[in-house]
């Protein structure tokens, strides 16, 4: 899967390995190849993250904003992660 971080904030090299693995891992629940864009914003006080899953049976847009960038990130993969379990349930069970 090829993953690619965009960032108006500045964030060093072993945050963006932490969220390249978190994504890594999701990779379990989508059946053929895609692509994942993982994007991180300033608005304002708070931290803008989003991401755009895309594969050739899922597509998937989720955004998470919080005062707290790393809390944001976690929030987004956690709710990416559950978005993508019932979206593979979904498929392998029909």
């Amino acid at each position: 899967m090829d993953i690619k971080i965009y960032s108006e904030v500045q964030i060093n090299k072993e945050f963006e390995e932490y969220i390249r693995e978190k994504i890594e891992k999701l990779k379990k629940f989508v059946l053929d190849e895609g692509y994942v864009e993982f994007y991180i914003k300033k608005d304002g006080p708070l931290y803008l993250t989003e991401i755009y899953l895309h594969s050739k049976n899922i597509k998937i847009f989720l955004k998470e904003k919080n005062n707290d960038m790393n809390k944001s990130v976690e929030i987004l993969l956690d709710k990416t992660k559950v978005k993508l379990r019932k979206l593979h349930d979904k498929i392998v069970n029909k």
